[in-house]
């Protein structure tokens, strides 16, 4: 055999062999990793392909009682850039000039190639610096290689976002943040469409976490929030996704009882007066006589800069109502026939004692025999802490125990964290002086929220509803849970009483002579040729800080309900030390002038909205509005 023939076969020989031992090579070790080692590369793909993440649910919306979207949560992006991204540093590229021609070198030529159509995408859409500003502040953290910068201050949203992604360099991107270096952080930002309406009662979420803060937002947030999902994060085609193994549960939706235009009426009417004469805080209420509703819940409290905002549920925190609980003490001597409206009573222009103690004073001085249907119109203290205190053998105890049978001290939860109930305490043994201002508003506090509740249950005939603010509880649209209205007595005092104690709120705003919030010097008050309204005013003297009361600070108040004829709403307003003014006309305003007159001008513009009942050939019809 030639010595060619027995090299070739030798060859091949060596080749085979080699073939044979690395065939026996990979076999062993395919045998070793399925058996000895099978327990670490286990744990190496837990490790690596088996990585957990928690997928977030969408927060539910909230809406107001006509569907429109009061709190929602929508994606908004953060842009940032890695300058020294690999796809935009170190391209081969070859010269095309010059004595070096045909050599290949490594260039950012990716970069350089797009920095200028990225700038001017950027400053076109996003519009916060110009073309140069952001080829500068790129190339610079280039310069300093930096492998993080911040884009943009603030969130772009899905608009914005959609329209930078039509510049191919960008859209280059979005399967492969490397190649542009240009990174998306999808977050999550709690809106409201209509701005700061309603925000306090709405509600706040944190900036981080999105957990609620104040108002349903936080009362309801372990539903609002959702149950998160479960996902695997797999490396695919050179980067991460994220494989979905359990859908998040969306947050539940809440569907309130709030009206956002009825809402919008009541902000504007309160903030007009509260602005202009500096009052500490002002809040209003709508409720719906019927349901227990709440249409409309408005609060501005003044901060250190003077701007008025939605800091503060005033609505919702206890106060000294003032005369406004003149009706309340009223109607429960009535209910007990301990008096009747024709009761009569002297009051005086001079101060008068209670057992010689404790001194009562009337803003409204006069010398007359009263009956206590005036004393009601025209709002004397004397009056009542001469015949309630009397009514009751001078026990505080009956009295509140009277209050509570009726159940206006109202002690059960409402939808708003927080929230105050009411507070009358007993007064100490061998006190039998502090009945007497208790029966016209001090010693006694309940929130503005609770008043309208008492005279809600007037108008309606004597069913006391607790007041609601959530109507619906919805998940994908279909309802889970419906508020049906908590009934707290559903006679809470005898249609005698009511009827009596609804014909005194009529003359305190339709008596020209003695009522406190019916014509008076020119001034309409809470008189409306467009709608009726009954109702009560309260001025409260402010706490010192040494315990006492400031009489040149007040508390005023009017409460009352609308159309007379046939109520729908009670409504409220507080206004918290208003201040005197000498360019405005009035220099002061009172409750009569002041919140007598703005519940006036809710009612107007709501019966407006909802419809107006007005007396056609001697019958009651309602005239439609806008519906």
């Amino acid at each position: 055999m030639p010595n060619e023939n027995k090299t070739t076969i030798l060859r091949f020989a060596i080749i085979f062999a080699i073939l044979v031992c690395g065939f026996l090579t990979v076999l062993v070790r395919i045998i070793l990793i399925q058996t000895r080692d099978s327990s670490h590369w286990e744990l190496a793909e837990e490790v690596q392909d088996e990585r957990i993440v928690s997928v977030p649910p969408m927060r539910g919306n909230i809406y107001d009682c006509n569907g429109q979207l009061m709190a929602s949560s929508i994606p908004r992006f953060r842009l940032h850039m890695d300058p020294l991204a690999g796809g935009l540093v170190n391209k081969p590229d070859t010269i095309k000039r010059g004595k070096r021609k045909g050599t290949v070198i490594k260039r950012d030529s990716a970069f350089w190639n797009n920095i200028d159509t990225l700038s001017a995408a950027l400053s076109r859409i996003v519009g916060d610096k110009t073309k140069q500003e952001y080829r500068n502040m790129i190339v610079t953290a280039k310069q300093q290689k930096k492998h993080y910068l911040l884009l943009t201050r603030d969130t772009i949203n899905f608009l914005q976002y959609t329209q930078l992604m039509e510049n191919p360099f960008i859209a280059r991107g979005r399967t492969n943040s490397n190649r542009t270096g240009l990174i998306w952080d999808t977050i999550k930002i709690r809106t409201r469409p209509f701005g700061n309406l309603a925000s306090r009662t709405v509600g706040t979420t944190g900036n981080t976490r999105g957990h609620g803060l104040t108002g349903l937002e936080k009362q309801y947030d372990s539903l609002l929030v959702g149950q998160a999902g479960t996902g695997v994060i797999r490396r695919v085609g050179g980067q991460d996704q994220v494989i979905i193994q359990h859908e998040p549960q969306n947050g539940v939706d809440i569907v309130t009882t709030i009206d956002a235009n009825l809402q919008d009426i009541v902000e504007k009417e309160l903030r007009g007066p509260v602005e202009a004469y500096g009052a500490k805080w002002g809040c209003c209420v709508l409720m719906d006589v019927h349901t227990g509703e709440l249409k409309a819940v408005a609060n501005l409290s003044r901060d250190k800069q003077g701007v008025y905002r939605e800091t503060e549920n005033r609505a919702f925190m206890r106060a000294e109502p003032g005369s406004t609980f003149k009706t309340i003490a009223m109607l429960a001597a009535l209910d007990d026939h301990k008096i009747t409206l024709n009761t009569p009573v002297s009051v005086t222009r001079a101060p008068w004692k209670y057992k010689d103690v404790l001194t009562h004073t009337d803003a409204h001085k006069m010398d007359a025999t009263l009956t206590m249907r005036q004393v009601l119109t025209v709002s004397s203290n004397i009056g009542m802490a001469k015949i309630i205190p009397a009514a009751y053998d001078g026990s505080a105890t009956k009295f509140i125990d009277k209050l509570n049978q009726m159940g206006v001290i109202d002690t059960l939860p409402y939808d708003i964290p927080g929230a105050h109930i009411a507070r009358i305490n007993k007064p100490n043994p061998g006190d039998y002086v502090t009945i007497s201002k208790m029966v016209y508003g001090y010693s006694v506090e309940l929130t503005p929220v609770q008043i309208a509740m008492i005279y809600a249950a007037i108008a309606n005939g004597g069913r006391l509803i607790h007041p609601s603010l959530v109507r619906e509880l919805r998940i994908d649209e279909q309802v889970t849970h419906r508020t049906e209205p908590q009934i707290i007595r559903e006679q809470f005092c005898s249609p005698e009483a009511i009827a009596d104690i609804r014909k005194a709120l009529h003359d305190v705003v339709w008596n020209n002579e003695m009522g406190t919030a019916a014509l008076s010097n020119g001034w309409q008050q809470a008189q409306s040729e467009l709608v009726h309204i009954a109702g009560k005013t309260g001025t409260a003297q402010l706490h010192t800080s040494g315990g006492g009361y400031d009489s040149d600070h007040h508390r005023i108040s009017f409460v009352g309900y609308f159309p007379e004829e046939n109520p729908q709403y009670s409504c409220i307003c507080v206004i918290e030390a208003p201040q005197r003014r000498e360019d405005l006309n009035p220099k002061t305003i009172n409750a009569g002038r002041g919140c007598g007159a703005i519940v006036r001008k809710i009612a107007e513009k709501v019966m407006a909205y909802t419809g107006c009942y007005v007396m056609e050939n001697n019958q009651l019809t309602l005239q439609q509005r806008i519906k």
